[in-house]
């Protein structure tokens, strides 16, 4: 390993390029030679010990999401008996899952985009989140961390107003898609940590707001374990390397206590031995939203320029 106990890896952006990297306190060491894409990153980790390449200040690099554009995020939905009571939704079985885009993702300390146009209430959600390192299908919860290359952040922003708002005739539906996946809310990040997490249940979970503590919690609370609910996604499709599971919030979200983000406010989602995933609200005008923002992105710094750069996709 390069310089550090643990191993931490991730993607970033340094001197117009998108590298793989070991990140160590202050630096990262770029080791993209020893891969062609960030899943034989997760998948090989250990191959990161054969190249030095150039090493920058992580101070001056862009932090990408761990994950390329073909894997896909799934999320599992009131996995922690106090969220889905605070909820007032019954704990699902089997669990509830949903996706997110590769679209909807941003790095550690790229803005959480506030797309006032379509929402007046977004929300934070702190989770942890494993990375799969070789494919699983119909693996039995015993084996299923043997699919698991580490863990990483995940904070599940979502616009609530959005989410909890859909009426279908007399019904009241749950939104996921408008409320859990727009374009570049979801911070994931900012590093993958592997083959050093024994166990995801005995981890503190927390989130801060400007600072202030309003999640608060244990893995050891979750309904579903990692090893279940990597299980379960594994039995309706094949995991790839790379791919993510977020396995839930703990209680004391903003919306069961009235609060909401606004521009310029700081999040901070803590999780033992990963470390912070650190991103701040930033509203998006009203032309970045319309059909002309195409030719505009490049104005723009951080993860919209990311976005464009990293998953060349249109809306």
């Amino acid at each position: 390993m390069h310089g550090n106990s643990i191993m931490r890896i991730g993607r970033f952006r340094a001197d117009g390029q998108t590298r793989i990297g070991v990140f160590e306190p202050d630096a990262v060491v770029d080791v993209s030679a020893a891969y062609s894409d960030f899943t034989e990153a997760v998948a090989n980790p250990s191959a990161a010990s054969t190249v030095s390449g150039e090493t920058f200040n992580r101070h001056t690099i862009t932090h990408l999401p761990p994950i390329e554009a073909e894997n896909t995020v799934f999320c599992a939905a009131l996995n922690y008996e106090a969220h889905a009571s605070e909820s007032n939704i019954a704990v699902p079985d089997p669990p509830l899952v949903f996706m997110k885009l590769p679209r909807t993702l941003v790095g550690a300390d790229a803005p959480i985009s506030y797309h006032t146009t379509v929402t007046e209430e977004i929300d934070y959600e702190a989770e942890l989140a494993a990375v799969i390192g070789t494919p699983a299908r119909h693996v039995e919860p015993d084996n299923a961390l043997d699919h698991v290359a580490g863990y990483t952040i995940l904070n599940d922003t979502s616009a609530r107003d959005l989410q909890f708002g859909m009426e279908v005739g007399e019904d009241d539906m749950l939104d996921w898609f408008s409320g859990k996946t727009m374009q570049a809310t979801t911070p994931v990040g900012p590093t993958v940590v592997v083959d050093e997490i024994d166990d995801p249940q005995d981890l503190e979970i927390s989130s801060r707001v400007n600072g202030e503590l309003m999640q608060d919690d244990h893995t050891s609370m979750m309904i579903r374990s990692v090893a279940e609910l990597v299980s379960f996604v594994s039995s309706r499709v094949e995991l790839q390397p790379g791919d993510i599971i977020a396995t839930g919030t703990p209680e004391g979200v903003g919306t069961f206590q009235d609060i909401k983000l606004n521009p310029g406010e700081t999040v901070e989602i803590e999780v033992e031995d990963i470390g912070i995933l650190e991103n701040t609200v930033e509203e998006i005008p009203n032309w970045y939203v319309s059909t002309s923002h195409v030719m505009r992105i490049s104005d723009w710094e951080g993860v919209h320029t990311q976005w464009k750069l990293e998953w060349s996709m249109g809306d």
